[in-house]
């Protein structure tokens, strides 16, 4: 079979299907992996982008219209059909200005080309399918099964077929989120379609402005519902120079913010220790917040660590500096650390699509202990009086109120404030009110 180099990519959807085909070999463990869209101009590689994403995003709902139109399980297929045909039809049912002969004719060429001679029949026959059976738009979704919810809000009318009539099914087909997800929300929630319904928000780019220092109106920024954060509503290159520009505002949700922007120490703190720092967004913010102490910004992982140190090059007041060494050098020594610990994202799977689809109790199991040892790390980091922040972007029991308890009891630790924050937001809302889901605790030593 050909192959095509990363660099030789110059195709849209051939950059999109193979990099569906990659995912398809891990569903449901679907990874980060970065769209190699070569030398693409502008446009051709914003319809790759678009069609995967498109893809992620809906996966279990292409999967089941696929499936049903085709008379077989789309997953019993190879990589590469499965990828040409969850293109294909994300590109027919979501995109609205594609031509749908052009989708199936370079779909049906580029499965000739990359699986077999053979393939193009069946590629051919199941996307004409899918393009017959998209009729037009509903003013919302509403549990209609013959329908499908869009992200704008609006409904898609289906010929020929229709939703499962169970209503957990229906919701985790319609809003494509694990069936164990959906029956974790009816569990939490009583009706697990806000949740759910959720997820497939175009989520905005939000604006962290609390401590800007130089006027903000003049900036292509719209309003928020939080007073400390605003919307971007210009183009990415814009975003870029306006975040190289200023060092006082930056991209984060409100959700997330909530973490620091909730804490009220008794004291100023002299050294904190942001445990799990990932790209410095919480550091940028105890950095504002508290800007007398000294910071030490870890984690574990070496890239991270090196961008960490790139972001706070020269910052006489944040250190960049990796857990090992922070483990034999700052024993007792904290006033505040902050472990905002991996966790299962299932509070931001709007932002994080390729979350989605992964099983909740296989990933709960490996993470818990990592979020107990992590726990544990930061409770020998602190002095006697210093304050544990413990937080997550999940909206599950066990990563956070549970946690909360575990911490408590198990290192002796006093509890004395915790907030979850609920995801806002459903498709076709104003962005202005829009925030992901996210959990904090502090706890004192």
């Amino acid at each position: 079979m050909p192959r095509t180099t990363t660099n030789e990519v110059t195709d849209p959807r051939d950059a999109a299907y193979r990099h569906l085909a990659r995912q398809a070999d891990r569903m449901p463990d679907l990874g980060l992996f970065d769209l190699h869209t070569g030398s693409m101009d502008a446009r051709d590689a914003s319809l790759a982008h678009a069609i995967v994403e498109g893809a992620i995003t809906r996966w279990l709902t292409l999967d089941y219209i696929i499936s049903e139109l085709g008379a077989r399980q789309l997953r019993d297929q190879e990589a590469r059909m499965q990828a040409v045909l969850l293109g294909g039809a994300a590109q027919l049912l979501l995109m609205d200005r594609v031509p749908p002969h052009a989708v199936i004719d370079e779909s049906v060429e580029w499965a000739k080309r990359n699986i077999r001679p053979g393939a193009g029949g069946m590629t051919n026959a199941i996307l004409r399918k899918v393009a017959r059976a998209k009729g037009g738009r509903i003013d919302s979704w509403n549990h209609h099964l013959d329908a499908i919810p869009r992200s704008d809000g609006t409904g898609l009318k289906l010929f020929g077929l229709e939703l499962p009539t169970s209503g957990l099914h229906r919701v985790s087909v319609a809003c494509s989120v694990s069936s164990q997800l959906v029956q974790r929300w009816e569990n939490e929630y009583g009706d697990p379609t806000v949740p759910a319904m959720h997820t497939l928000c175009r989520a905005p780019t939000t604006m962290y402005v609390a401590h800007a220092q130089t006027p903000i109106d003049h900036l292509e920024l719209g309003e928020h519902d939080s007073p400390n954060h605003r919307i971007f509503t210009g183009k990415r290159p814009e975003l870029i120079e306006l975040l190289a520009s200023r060092s006082d505002i930056w991209v984060q949700d409100a959700a997330s913010s909530h973490v620091i922007d909730d804490l009220k120490l008794d004291r100023s703190p002299e050294l904190i220790i942001d445990l799990c720092a990932g790209k410095g967004t919480k550091t940028r913010q105890l950095r504002a917040k508290y800007p007398n102490a000294q910071i030490i910004a870890a984690d574990v992982a070496e890239t991270q660590l090196d961008a960490l140190k790139a972001v706070f090059d020269g910052d006489d007041q944040v250190h960049a500096m990796s857990v090992e060494t922070l483990m034999n050098t700052e024993l007792g020594k904290a006033d505040l650390v902050l472990a905002d610990v991996p966790c299962t994202n299932s509070g931001v799977l709007a932002r994080r699509r390729e979350a989605r689809y992964r099983p909740m109790k296989k990933q709960l199991a490996r993470i818990i202990p990592i979020q107990h040892e992590i726990a544990r790390n930061a409770h020998s980091l602190l002095k006697d009086g210093g304050s544990l922040v413990y937080s997550t972007c999940s909206l599950e029991a066990e990563e956070n109120e549970d946690q909360a308890t575990w911490i408590a009891e198990k290192l002796n630790m006093t509890m004395c404030t915790q907030r979850r924050v609920d995801p806002v937001g459903q498709p076709g809302e104003p962005s202005s009110s829009y925030c992901d889901g996210s959990f904090s605790v502090r706890l004192t030593k």
